[in-house]
């Protein structure tokens, strides 16, 4: 049975060595992230890049385009390349409704300089330049953007059309790994700035949407929700079950993708671009669907109920898509 001791051998080390092993843990994810994110930093792209109040952007312009603005607001971390997926896809199409599409770096990535306030009310400010446009304003936000664009819908509600949540971290009584965050805070001076950062607000995420819980019903705007039920990050049912039950002055619209991750916005570049579109729409209309309506479909068969992704194949092997209104 030598297999059998050398387990056990292997085991009773780590037992013996669990700080060495954590250590030697942590500072293997650290290296695998700096190695991603300095290749992702590396990523060219052929847009206009400008800067507002330290804020560093990317901008789309379509002079065609009926009119409005988009600004998509990244996770954490991420930067503003995080969105070429969908920018792709959104090239690729014959009309869309925005005449500019901006791409933004919260500050502390990318090339925008190093945030003062981490809080969400901060980062909310620190979107207000892009938000003071004569057109109208749809705010997507992805994962940590998510209750950035929330709290930016309670401070500025004239300024903003509609926001599109994408896999939105909105959720105050989600679970978190705390002990793992304080341990990368404790070495800060080791990590990449853009984890230092993302690590001080994800710490302090659940106390900001504790504070920020009693504000949601100040949310008036039309606001979009599109989550993967297999979301490992945000968990889809918590999360969407906190948002309907707060956001009680809002109309909501929740698109559900069926065996579907965190990153929505790459994973279906289409269901998100179709949401924004809806989010101009309805907008414009300022129609509230009460009924709610409940689909387990795949989305040629929904059809133009959900305008959500193709399935193109007779087996509707593409995830299936739950929408409904209220």
């Amino acid at each position: 049975m030598p297999h059998t001791h050398r387990t056990k051998d292997a085991i009773g080390w780590i037992n013996r060595n669990k700080a060495r092993v954590g250590a030697y843990a942590l500072l293997a994810i650290v290296g695998a992230y700096a190695v991603t994110y300095t290749l992702a930093s590396d990523t060219t792209s052929t847009t206009d890049r400008a800067t507002t109040h330290a804020l560093a952007y990317s901008l789309w312009t379509d002079p065609t385009a009926p009119s409005g603005r988009v600004v998509l607001v990244h996770g954490a971390p991420a930067r503003a390349t995080s969105w070429d997926t969908l920018i792709e896809s959104m090239e690729t199409r014959s009309a869309f409704p925005a005449r500019e599409v901006i791409a933004v770096d919260r500050p502390g990535y990318g090339n925008s300089a190093m945030p003062e306030d981490v809080s969400l009310a901060g980062q909310a400010r620190a979107m207000r330049p892009l938000l003071d446009h004569d057109e109208p304003v749809v705010l997507v936000g992805h994962s940590y953007g998510g209750p950035i664009a929330l709290r930016a819908a309670i401070e500025y509600p004239h300024r903003i059309k509609a926001i599109v949540l994408l896999a939105g971290a909105t959720d105050a009584y989600m679970d978190d790994s705390v002990f793992f965050r304080k341990t990368v805070e404790g070495l800060r001076a080791a990590v990449p700035d853009p984890w230092a950062v993302s690590n001080r607000e994800l710490l302090a995420l659940t106390d900001e949407n504790r504070a920020m819980e009693p504000l949601l019903g100040r949310v008036t705007c039309h606001v979009i929700v599109v989550h993967g039920t297999w979301d490992p990050v945000c968990p889809h049912d918590s999360t969407v079950r906190y948002l309907r039950e707060r956001l009680v002055n809002a109309s909501l619209e929740v698109v559900s993708l069926q065996r579907t991750g965190h990153n929505v916005h790459s994973s279906h570049p289409d269901v998100v671009l179709n949401a924004i579109t809806r989010a101009f729409d309805i907008g414009a209309s300022g129609t509230v669907v009460e009924a709610s309506v409940q689909l387990d479909l795949c989305a040629e068969e929904a059809g133009d109920q959900i305008a959500a992704a193709r399935c193109e194949t007779p087996s509707c092997d593409e995830p299936a898509v739950i929408a409904s209104k209220r």
